[in-house]
């Protein structure tokens, strides 16, 4: 069976949906926050200062081990001079 046929097959389970959604989340918050932290020029040490929020929480998220809550990703953001908004679609 291939990747495709086996990813396929994977989201007609609901618990199996369920766990590549988050997973998907988790990869979108991952890679939004490297970006913004990129562009920015940070470290994850610096923006942990600057935050308030640990380096190992930061490093945990661009990981995609975690899901953020808003509230640290509106203080990751706001770090940064950014804005964190939500798309709900």
């Amino acid at each position: 069976m291939s990747f495709e046929q086996h990813f396929a097959k994977a989201k007609d389970d609901p618990i199996a949906r369920e766990e590549i959604e988050e997973e998907s989340r988790r990869l979108d918050a991952a890679v939004a926050l490297m970006r913004a932290r990129e562009e920015a020029g940070l470290s994850q040490e610096q923006l942990a200062s600057l935050s308030h929020i640990s380096r190992s929480t930061i490093n945990r998220i661009e990981k995609a081990r975690i899901s953020p809550s808003i509230r640290t990703l509106d203080a990751l953001a706001q770090a940064m001079g950014k804005r964190a908004s939500v798309i709900i679609s």
